[in-house]
């Protein structure tokens, strides 16, 4: 058997079989014992790693740009961010968490002044706006662009009537300062009114 390899054996034949076992073994030596403490930093580009292997936490985020399928992220129903900011609506002034109207209505009853309110923005458009409450208006007085009417305006409480039982007595604001008074709620006793509304969209 020695005798019939002999022929065929050569230095080159030799050299080339050791380099075959040296590169399987350095091969195998560098993937079992390099580790990222053996890379220099920024010493690896793009074209060193296979598509889709490189997770979160080894990516700069700064470095990214918008991903293709989000290129709408930042809109809603084709509409900007800003356009879903809560506001009050024109004719309306930001007051104690709500919108009140800055001209105030003739005067009404307050039955009538309720209805009237309700069918602004009312059905089917919207569920309608209401009279304010005492803190609601009285916080409204203390603003430049809103004053009292005169002969006071409405509110939306109401207290039981002393002088006509089973009737109702509308609480009115007369004056600045936050005094106030009954008015019966007939139409024999019309006062001015505002409206409020919750802020929107």
């Amino acid at each position: 058997m020695k005798a019939r390899l002999r022929p065929h054996l050569s230095y080159a034949n030799v050299m080339a079989t050791i380099a075959v076992f040296v590169a399987i073994g350095g091969t195998s030596y560098a993937a079992a014992k390099l580790t990222g403490k053996d890379l220099r930093a920024h010493s690896l580009t793009a074209r060193n790693f296979h598509k889709n292997s490189v997770t979160g936490s080894a990516v700069r985020e700064g470095t990214l740009s918008k991903v293709p399928h989000a290129t709408d992220a930042d809109r809603l129903d084709g509409a900007t961010a800003e356009a879903f900011l809560v506001r009050c609506p024109e004719g309306t002034l930001a007051v104690a968490d709500t919108c009140i109207e800055t001209q105030a209505h003739a005067p009404a009853y307050f039955s009538a002044a309720r209805q009237e309110c309700a069918a602004t923005e009312g059905q089917p458009s919207g569920l309608g706006r209401r009279l304010p409450t005492y803190i609601e208006l009285t916080a409204a007085l203390t603003h430049p662009e809103i004053g009292l009417s005169a002969g006071g305006e409405l509110t939306s409480q109401v207290y039981p009537s002393a002088s006509s039982p089973g009737h109702v007595e509308a609480l009115l604001v007369t004056d600045s300062t936050g005094a106030v008074a009954l008015t019966p709620d007939n139409a024999a006793d019309p006062h001015s009114y505002r409206c409020v509304v919750d802020p929107r969209n």
